[in-house]
């Protein structure tokens, strides 16, 4: 079967599937519900973003040394989004029945072991509000107030026009980027106080770093480097994934490619992304902090604040790079929990080398479940309250089912996962009563007792489509056949 090389796609790839641009410290997410009647005016406007050349191309992330990105924008569309802006699926190669149906509906509720639900958006017509139809991600250099005030154009909100949309933004909380004692520079934290964007899947022949040459990234992580070079196939549809088998890539009506073949079909570069507005308690999990203290939120987490694994030998100030800090594994040092408990948070979502009958058999299955997060630290300001702060999450995947929702129904949320007794996720589990985490070799016994940290306060899978086909939707135009370098380069805005 034909099949695209993803080398002469970089151009077709929308940016933040080839980085999740940590440079650019201000975030902001929009929300959007497209109204009755105004579906032109809101494709009008989404192409102004194409056209000011905010929409980044993977290629742009990657030439970024050379030629600084300094914004960036994402879109994406949820399944009643496509079909509001005139998107239908064919029936021979429709959408996967996770999108279609929405993380809002009550299946997905059920699934997803979070019924009942008290959200503020979705992306169903039944859930809270309106349904949402777009989401647009934005990532801003941090200007100065002199920049400001010299270029205000440059530092000017994107501004949906409320008589088109119904607008939902989640901003950035500005302290998410900070320097603290033993970092050698700004690096990103969540509102719990631990070091995040790390444990990242790489991409196989998609470099993600930006300022660290590839070389240097290995070095760090040694002969661990390979436990998390993942197949293109699992975050972009139309690649070979870690099965060896083509992606499966959906179409669309008027769609102008050959459907005879993943490479000419409308998903060919996408992704599904799958996003939850979570917001944390920062005062539940400070007086839990008080009353166990700091090395017992290491292990609920499974990571020391500063982002180092509860295995670390080394001096716990010296900074180390990202890479050197996902280089670890569970199974030889810390098969029984000791150090990092079982039931820990990062070892739910990532075990590792833990489930399998042997190392290399554990590794590559969990290769079939990764996810490549993309989200950030928001706050939201609360009139006569205390800024209420958590996180936006988005994740890049292929299959929503073998990926996120396998994730978080068997690893995340499974009150046996490894043969652990009624325990839910430390952070993201469900409020109840009496919630309780399980630490071996604990003094003063095996269990200490939870509050309720996190709320999902809203929550939907979006599609992200490649340049292209976002061109094609928003009525600019189409392709016919796989976009080669060429060909993009021919079309890029």
């Amino acid at each position: 079967m034909k099949a695209s090389h993803l080398s002469e796609q970089l151009k077709d790839i929308q940016g933040m599937l080839g980085s999740g641009f940590g440079w650019l410290k201000t975030s902001r997410f929009w929300l959007l519900t497209i109204k009755a009647g105004r579906e032109d005016d809101a494709r009008a406007w989404l192409a102004g973003l194409v056209d000011k050349k905010l929409v980044v191309s993977a290629a742009d992330v990657r030439e970024s040394r050379k030629h600084p990105v300094d914004d960036a924008v994402a879109i994406a569309f949820s399944y009643l989004g496509l079909a509001k802006l005139g998107c239908d699926e064919t029936a021979a190669h429709p959408f996967p029945s996770p999108f279609s149906s929405g993380m809002g509906c009550d299946l997905r509720a059920l699934l997803l072991r979070d019924s009942p639900r008290e959200w503020r958006w979705s992306d169903v017509e039944s859930g809270a509000g309106g349904p949402v139809h777009v989401l647009v991600a934005e990532w801003r250099k941090r200007r100065s107030a002199a920049e400001m005030a010299s270029a205000p154009e440059k530092s000017a909100e994107l501004d949906p026009d409320p008589s088109v949309f119904d607008v939902i933004k989640v901003d950035n909380d500005p302290c998410a980027f900070q320097q603290k004692a033993g970092d050698d520079e700004e690096r990103l934290y969540e509102s719990f106080g631990f070091r995040d964007g790390l444990a990242q899947p790489v991409i196989s022949e998609l470099r993600e770093e930006r300022g660290a040459e590839r070389r240097q990234v290995r070095l760090d992580a040694g002969i661990l480097y390979e436990d998390r070079v993942v197949a293109p196939g699992e975050f972009i549809l139309g690649y070979r994934n870690e099965y060896d088998e083509l992606t499966y890539c959906p179409n669309v009506k008027r769609w102008p490619g050959d459907a005879a073949y993943t490479s000419g079909r409308f998903a060919l570069n996408g992704t599904y992304l799958a996003v939850r507005q979570i917001e944390q308690d920062v005062d539940a999990f400070a007086k839990f902090e008080a009353v166990y203290g700091q090395a017992v939120c290491e292990k609920v987490m499974g990571r020391r604040r500063n982002g180092k694994p509860l295995s670390w030998q080394g001096d716990p100030d010296v900074s180390i790079s990202d890479s050197e800090a996902d280089a670890f594994r569970l199974r030889v040092d810390d098969a029984n929990g000791f150090g990092c408990p079982k039931g820990a948070h990062i070892r739910r979502v990532n075990p590792r080398d833990t489930l399998g009958i042997d190392l290399q058999s554990s590794i590559k299955s969990v290769k079939l479940h990764r996810l490549l997060r993309r989200g950030r630290p928001y706050r939201e300001e609360v009139a006569n309250e205390k800024p209420r702060k958590g996180i936006f999450f988005i994740a890049c995947n292929a299959d929503l089912e073998r990926q996120f929702e396998f994730i978080y129904q068997r690893w995340l949320r499974n009150p046996r996962f490894v043969c652990l007794l009624d325990a839910d996720d430390p952070l993201v589990g469900k409020p109840a009563a009496t919630r309780s985490f399980s630490m071996p070799g604990l003094a003063s016994g095996e269990e200490v007792s939870l509050a309720a940290f996190t709320q999902t306060l809203g929550g939907g899978y979006f599609f992200l489509p490649g340049i292209s086909a976002l061109k094609f939707i928003l009525g600019r135009e189409g392709s016919s056949k796989a976009v080669g370098s060429e060909a993009v380069a021919a079309r890029a805005p």
